[in-house]
């Protein structure tokens, strides 16, 4: 077995292929052959390799047009390409489309191979540079204000890292204002597929009527109103990636037909009969929890596995308040490029932000930030700049926290008990009927439990 990465030899010579076959294969190297340039794209397509070995003069697409086609499909192979006596320009043209090298005709085994060990090692340079972007771009926040300070979003931005390069379709949930479409965005940008279209729509956002056309297009005449044929989002991104956020809102017709599209990447337009075929990624999200909308038949359960491939579930933010700091920086920064003045947050403004518990998660936190710089009157964001709303929010959740027993984890389950029995009974006056009452138990049970406190402890106080 080798350990060098594979090689395509495209050559429409019988007897020059197998020569430039045998002495890669003699060097270590996994070779494929391939006769004509579109039977060498399907496999590029599918295996990416290394580098590619092409003839220049093949006949039909020639060695230059594959090159072009490559670099336009994001396929980062490098290209040798092979000729007899080949002409300035098709050189200059053919490195303008990327190719990395040429071998003249007739071939010198030891060169060639030089020029392969070269386009390998060049190959391997930029995976390694992708690969250390990627988790530069996951170490700090993105202009979008994505940051992963919390333990529980450098877990998504790990699976994030993890799934990006594969085509799987991955579901995305969690609380509206979390940050789906950041995710989905994170996911296309470190995928092969950041050069081709992100297309996003929200599927609750447009009526069930005009969904279907909005997604797969209409022939002219389909319904009133189409005058003219309507290209669907699934072929925008046709390449690229479709995100469907708020994917529970979708109606069963229509999912049915989603479900088609994939599992055979074809369907056809409104009122149309031509199959259309689409190399499209999906990825989904919603705020609502899919598999309780499948036992209550509101999703389609065949639907719900084919997306829910990869799951990420977005913590909200109340969750992660570790990456509040970190976001507000994010939110000063993105405000200060659209023209609003630079400003700084005051430790006691950056607390009451931190405490609160955020309903509408980061939406909500960026609209304050927004607010709070246009009605800031000074250099810094003070308390008393941000809602008052928020402020008592923020105050009441804290006061909240400080209230709530703080137990050992080794504590055995009756100790906490007992003494979250006295605490309400405390809290009550010694009422035993009111304690019970909160405690959701009758007054005999809690007559028996303080009984038995007393027998252990010799006496309860405030008894």
């Amino acid at each position: 077995m080798t350990d060098k990465p594979p090689v395509l030899v495209v050559e429409d010579d019988d007897a020059l292929r197998e020569f430039l076959v045998r002495a890669l294969k003699v060097d270590g190297y996994a070779v494929q052959a391939a006769p004509d340039a579109a039977s060498a794209l399907g496999i590029a397509e599918g295996q990416e390799p290394a580098v590619l070995v092409a003839e220049v003069f093949l006949k039909g697409m020639n060695g230059v047009e594959l090159v072009k086609q490559l670099r336009q499909r994001q396929v980062s192979t490098q290209v040798v390409l092979v000729a007899r006596n080949i002409p300035t320009y098709t050189v200059v043209a053919a490195m303008k489309q990327g190719a990395f090298d040429f071998v003249e005709k007739p071939i010198d085994p030891d060169y060639f191979l030089l020029v392969v060990r070269r386009a390998v090692e060049h190959w391997r340079l930029t995976h390694e540079n992708q690969a250390l972007r990627r988790l530069s771009g996951l170490a700090a926040q993105d202009r979008d204000g994505m940051v992963a300070e919390s333990p529980s979003m450098r877990e998504v931005c790990k699976t994030i890292e993890l799934v990006a390069p594969s085509d799987l379709t991955v579901l995305i949930t969690g609380e509206s204002g979390v940050g789906k479409e950041l995710v989905a965005n994170r996911l296309h940008a470190l995928s092969r597929r950041q050069g081709k279209p992100f297309v996003a729509v929200n599927c609750g956002a447009i009526q069930e009527t005009l969904l279907e056309s909005e997604l797969f297009g209409h022939v002219k005449g389909a319904f009133t109103g189409a005058h003219q044929d309507h290209q669907g989002l699934f072929e925008v991104a046709d390449g690229g990636t479709l995100f469907l956020d708020e994917i529970g809102e979708m109606n069963l017709d229509l999912q049915v037909k989603l479900l088609r599209v994939l599992e055979t990447s074809e369907f056809r337009r409104v009122g149309g009969t031509k199959l259309v075929k689409v190399d499209v990624r999906v990825v989904a999200a919603t705020n609502k929890r899919l598999a309780e909308q499948v036992q209550a038949g509101r999703f389609r359960e065949d639907l719900f596995y084919r997306l829910n491939v990869i799951h990420i579930e977005v913590p909200p933010l109340r969750e992660r308040a570790d990456d509040i700091p970190a976001l507000v920086r994010a939110f000063l920064e993105a405000h200060h490029r659209k023209g609003l003045p630079r400003r700084e947050v005051s430790p006691e403004a950056l607390a009451a932000l931190t405490a609160y518990p955020w309903p509408g998660n980061v939406r909500e936190l960026r609209n304050i930030i927004e607010r709070s710089l246009i009605l800031c009157r000074g250099e810094t964001i003070l308390a008393d700049d941000l809602p008052a709303a928020l402020v008592r929010g923020a105050h009441t959740e804290a006061a909240s926290r400080r209230s709530e027993p703080t137990y050992d984890l080794a504590t055995p389950l009756a100790e906490v008990e007992r003494r979250h029995i006295l605490r309400v009974l405390g809290a009550n006056g010694g009422n035993k009927v009111r304690t019970a009452r909160v405690l959701g138990i009758n007054v005999k049970t809690l007559y028996n439990k303080l009984k038995a406190y007393e027998s252990a402890a010799g006496r309860v106080e405030g008894i």
